[in-house]
């Protein structure tokens, strides 16, 4: 057996004992990719009745090898080399290791019982922000007070608050950083008394108090914005290759950098989308503009605000969605990776409502009773696989 073998059975016994790391399922996938054999062997070696009776496993290989004499050979392999122990175990195939190490597994005392599935526990009020001078404070249920120019920060458990000054003396806009990690949401109130909700994987720039005629920020992720009225100047939020402007209304940004489009949708009031070559749409409510970063291509449509904006009040709500979108924003929230056994599940269109501060597992119990697909939680991943 070769060293690329032996490698991919560890990884694959990894994987039944739920130890798998996302590197390793890496790897595994790439291997699983290169031909149909190696999926019916996983498949085989994985499904339910399977790995939870050992035993048979165990008489499934029995009569082609003597375990005992399999299992005194294998812990030589701790004391030897990678290539002598490959020379060794040459003549076992892939299947047969794992079935070993199976009952390694089951025999060790250490490994007699299998850790407790983690919930996929649901996010929380993070943050880091990045001062003017470039100092940064990290920002959770802690409450406190600083001083950024002529701006009182405050923090408490409603989020970051830019109390107004006296900004007369100020004659130039100094910035400061919002950015949001992974499994994390954060809540700021800007200087002209403007409220913006960052869900997870998302940043906000903005000025410490605005001085020009225009009120201006930089957003990327996602972000909900109720942008506080002000005839006399515009606020405009750039977003990639958008700017979005606005007198005073409540809208959603979606313009996360590994996502083919941007997405506005607008809930309340009016609002006007540029590109780099001028102005594409002026939104009503309900309505959302999808901009292709690719070829600059833009569609307009009438939507359920509700589904798009809901996050911001701690719900998801999913409508005719397809699986993989749905666990897209389950990873972000979730601070989880999602892999896929099957393909083919990623397409499967599915319905339903999560409040945010639940454990996902609600959720993905009644996807797995209407049929079709499986999850797993192993550590920090959500294995996916056809039913």
């Amino acid at each position: 057996m070769s060293e690329e073998n032996l490698k991919i059975a560890d990884i694959i016994f990894a994987y039944i004992e739920r130890s798998v790391t996302g590197k390793q399922l890496e790897e595994l996938k790439a291997w699983l990719d290169i031909s149909e054999k190696h999926r019916k062997v996983f498949q085989q070696l994985t499904r339910a009745e399977s790995y939870r009776d050992k035993e048979a496993v165990y008489r499934r290989f029995d009569q082609y090898y003597n375990f005992d004499q399999l299992k005194g050979r294998l812990r030589k392999r701790r004391r030897i080399e990678w290539g002598y122990a490959a020379a060794v175990a040459a003549v076992v195939i892939l299947p047969l290791l794992v079935a070993f190490l199976l009952l390694e597994w089951r025999i060790d005392p250490s490994h007699q019982k299998l850790p407790d599935e983690m919930s996929l526990q649901p996010g929380k009020s993070m943050a880091i922000l990045t001062l003017s001078d470039g100092s940064t404070k990290p920002l959770n249920q802690e409450n406190f007070a600083l001083m950024d120019g002529s701006k009182r920060i405050v923090n408490s458990q409603g989020g970051l608050t830019y109390n107004v000054e006296d900004t007369s003396y100020m004659v130039e806009e100094v910035f400061n950083t919002i950015q949001v990690p992974r499994g994390a949401e954060y809540h700021v109130t800007l200087d002209d008394g403007t409220k913006v909700w960052l869900n997870s994987e998302s940043y906000i720039r903005f000025p410490v108090a605005f001085l020009g005629k225009e009120r201006r920020i930089q957003v990327g992720g996602e972000v909900f914005i109720e942008a506080t009225k002000d005839s006399s100047r515009l606020f405009i939020v750039s977003a990639g290759k958008l700017d979005v402007k606005v007198l005073g209304t409540k809208f959603n940004i979606r313009a996360y950098g590994e996502e083919d489009c941007i997405m506005t949708t607008l809930v309340e009031g009016s609002v006007q989308v540029d590109d780099l070559a001028g102005e594409i749409a002026v939104l009503s409510p309900s309505e959302q503009l999808v901009y292709n970063k690719a070829n600059g291509k833009n569609d307009v449509r009438r939507v359920d605000a509700e589904l798009f904006v809901s996050w911001k009040d701690g719900v998801y709500v999913f409508e005719s969605q397809r699986l993989e979108d749905i666990m897209t924003l389950i990873a972000k929230w979730y601070d989880v990776d999602v892999f896929y056994q099957n393909t083919g599940v990623k397409d499967i269109i599915f319905s339903g409502r999560l409040k945010r501060y639940e454990n996902a597992e609600t959720l993905l119990d009644v996807f797995e009773s209407l049929g079709g697909v499986r999850f797993a939680v192993q550590g920090k991943t959500v294995v996916v696989e056809a039913e």
